[in-house]
């Protein structure tokens, strides 16, 4: 029914929430990952370095069944007119060959950094020089003590990953992009349109959970499904449109 009623559509909205995203439980289980881990719990000046253990675990191929789930949602909506929001910061929807220009991620990424006061409004590449000392730390060849945190080069303070949850985070890593996403929406007027939920619970509702149940309710030509382990139950007002599937959605999708 999914492939039909994304066939029959001339456009396709999805969200993707925190079920389609890499855990830390997940990562924790991979040996080398949870001795670094330990390592710089104990040395607690270093613990700076987390978020790029992280991201390092996060570049690897180590999330199959992640990886096979977002191919397998590529090959469904490839040819259509698509827009994706997602809540996920794993990076991974990134690797798989989905248009840059049709994704927004509201609650940023590992892939840049900001300042940790956001002094100047500004984002940062991660140096690669600084990035290589890194690898080469986790994978033993570099001491830990040769490893320096990025500072901000113009008030000095911590320069930490561009994601929701810093205490000044900088949204300027994602405007652009969701200024490109309400365009998209207002060319989805009246037209048939596919609204796919994968793994979205309450976490951000007011981002992917109401919009898009707003969006279904007043686009009578619209479908909508929402997959979810626990929530995935619809509002009565979208009912007649939509369907609700009682499945984790990485299974949802790798079927």
């Amino acid at each position: 029914m999914l492939v039909q009623d994304i066939k029959e559509a001339e456009l396709v909205l999805i969200g993707i929430g925190n079920e389609m995203q890499v855990k830390l439980q997940t990562l924790k289980e991979i040996p080398n990952f949870s001795e670094k881990l330990s390592v710089l719990e104990k040395e607690q000046e270093k613990e700076w370095l987390i978020p790029f253990l992280i991201r390092y675990y996060l570049r690897k191929e180590l999330h199959p069944e992640i990886i096979r789930a977002y191919k397998n949602l590529r090959k469904l909506i490839d040819g259509k007119n698509y827009f994706i929001v997602s809540l996920s910061t794993d990076d991974l929807i990134r690797e798989i060959g989905f248009k840059e220009d049709r994704i927004t991620l509201p609650c940023g990424t590992y892939h840049v950094l900001q300042c940790e006061g956001n002094c100047g409004g500004k984002l940062f590449s991660i140096d690669e020089v600084f990035w290589s000392k890194v690898c080469g730390w986790i994978e033993d060849k570099v001491p830990l003590k040769e490893l320096e945190e990025p500072v901000c080069p113009d008030c000095g303070r911590p320069l930490v990953v561009n994601q929701y949850g810093q205490p000044a985070y900088h949204e300027g890593g994602y405007l652009e992009s969701w200024e490109r996403y309400t365009k998209w929406l207002q060319g989805t007027i009246n037209k048939k349109l596919c609204i796919l939920e994968l793994g979205v619970g309450m976490e951000f509702p007011s981002v992917i959970r109401w919009p898009f149940e707003k969006l279904c309710f007043y686009n009578r030509k619209s479908s909508f499904w929402r997959v979810h382990s626990s929530l995935y139950q619809l509002s009565e007002e979208i009912k007649v449109r939509g369907r609700s599937v009682k499945e984790d959605p990485l299974t949802f999708l790798n079927k």
